[in-house]
């Protein structure tokens, strides 16, 4: 807790609730306001159909059907991204409020230039390797069909080009997000029960579809990994987080892996 002394003795630096939300990537917040907005738009399309709907038969003829149809599509998504973006609200607030945290400390910024770059390139290597299987994997699709139908063969191409373009463009985006999240701002983790705030970057496994796959303390600089895990089209997808510990928040580390390897197996309340 902040605070409190940390593990070595020296007390961890006090940290108003203002200036940790001040270097939030970004506040759930706004998306479930965003969410709920969506919600309130489709529920005033279909009170108007309600209320008018001879009115709006005039005006847009079977369009209104589509319209509709389409209201209540984006309304499942809004609710389930509103119920998403709630949990994710309410981790962040119980971790600020020091609730079910398990550890917390503060990283120093030399600690942090240590471990910052080790993790970024990790991180380039996986996602450059998953970049160039799914090029591959693209031209050849593309390349066999535009092989067996010369006629399509320039769109095939074209269609190709576009689709890794955008390939291209999601894995740089990607990459500077993650130098976004690996700049020095607060430095502080707080590890809890149902997620993780480490240098303002929000991570959360209490969703369904979700899970805690364990933790782990290791490197030069040591680092808490946790890791977990949700399920996708292709299977369970893993997520690691990389948590630099500075030598005097050995112990509130080796406390925080402790309560997540519990919780990992079920042997946690």
């Amino acid at each position: 807790m902040a605070g409190e002394p940390a593990a070595g003795g020296e007390p961890d630096l006090p940290v108003a609730r203002s200036d940790v939300e001040a270097t939030m990537l970004s506040d759930p917040r706004r998306g479930l306001v965003l969410a709920l907005s969506v919600m309130a738009v489709c529920a005033l399309w279909f009170g108007a159909v309600a209320l008018d709907e001879a009115a709006i038969r005039d005006a847009l003829g079977m369009n209104r059907h589509a319209i509709t149809f389409g209201g209540l599509v984006v309304s499942v998504f809004a609710g389930v991204a509103a119920l998403v973006f709630a949990r994710f609200a309410a981790v962040r607030d119980e971790l600020l409020a020091g609730r079910r945290v398990l550890g917390r400390w503060r990283v120093d910024p030399i600690t942090w230039a240590a471990v910052a770059p080790k993790a970024l390139d990790a991180d380039a290597r996986d996602k450059r390797s998953a970049l160039l299987a799914v090029l591959v994997l693209l031209f050849i699709g593309f390349g066999a069909v535009a092989l067996i139908d010369r006629e399509a063969a320039p769109a095939m191409m074209i269609a190709a080009l576009g689709i890794a373009g955008a390939v291209v463009a999601a894995f740089l985006a990607g990459r500077r997000t993650q130098r976004a999240h690996w700049r020095l701002r607060d430095g502080e983790v707080i590890v809890g029960e149902r997620g993780v705030l480490s240098n303002g970057v929000l991570h959360v496994w209490a969703l369904p579809l979700n899970r805690l796959v364990g933790a782990d303390i290791g490197g030069r600089p040591p680092v808490l990994t946790v890791a977990y895990a949700w399920m996708s089209r292709n299977g369970w997808q893993d997520v690691v987080v990389v948590l630099p510990v500075p030598p005097e928040a050995g112990e509130a580390a080796a406390r925080a892996r402790d309560g997540l390897r519990e919780l990992a197996t079920g042997r946690r309340p």
